[in-house]
């Protein structure tokens, strides 16, 4: 078995059926007392709408803007709802498909590296259960609560390449040898780091690309 080889692979859209965005109406459901609750609640429609108008320009952008939700919470409590939001949100949405390839070749002895722009408090749990290592982004903390910025600029678009490439580096991955896993257009310059990449459930202009540089295309279920 080769432990020189490595499956970079994005979680959500990718491996699993979410969005960076509900995890926070998760904990703001179960911290946020009434009426404040219900007003904020009356909000989303319009805080979505400007999430995916920033998002169409820069992902990083809408990132950044998502998590800044997150400021002013206690940052213990939300550690310890984060379980709880993986058992009841992401795990029933990731795609057996998926779960399957990564089983695949981690018995091949490819190791498995999460490479995602989901918060690593959420993203611990089903790295454990894959036995995989975790390149997230972190909420920076401060007297106990979360500022709503991030430690790092969101793990995104060509952040993830060079994420990638300091992993292969540290540990000694031959990337030509290695795959990635990506649905969006923005994890292009991930894939573009491995000699075996391919697009899972990709969109419109994600396929294109594939199709065009030859790229393998996967659906996952």
């Amino acid at each position: 078995m080769s432990s020189d080889r490595a499956a970079y692979c994005d979680v959500d859209g990718t491996l699993s059926a979410t969005q960076i965005a509900s995890p926070l109406i998760y904990f703001r459901r179960r911290i946020t007392p009434q009426p404040w609750l219900t007003l904020y609640l009356c909000s989303l429609p319009f805080r979505a709408a400007y999430w995916l108008l920033l998002d169409k320009f820069s992902r990083d952008a809408s990132n950044r803007a998502i998590y800044a939700g997150y400021g002013g919470m206690d940052a213990e409590r939300i550690r310890a709802l984060a379980s709880d939001c993986y058992q009841s949100y992401l795990e029933p949405r990731l795609l057996t498909e998926g779960l399957k390839r990564l089983e695949e070749l981690k018995a091949e002895g490819v190791r498995l590296v999460l490479v995602t722009g989901s918060l690593d408090l959420l993203m611990i749990p089903l790295a454990k259960r894959l036995d995989a290592e975790l390149i997230a982004p972190r909420l920076e903390e401060r007297d106990g609560r979360f500022t709503g910025r991030l430690t790092t600029a969101p793990m995104t678009g060509a952040r993830k390449a060079e994420a990638v490439r300091t992993h292969a580096q540290r540990v000694g991955i031959d990337l030509q040898a290695s795959f990635s896993f990506g649905d969006a257009l923005g994890d292009v310059p991930m894939l573009e780091c491995v000699g075996r990449p391919v697009a899972v459930n990709p969109g419109r202009r994600l396929a294109a690309q594939a199709t065009r540089r030859g790229w393998p295309i996967e659906r996952w279920h």
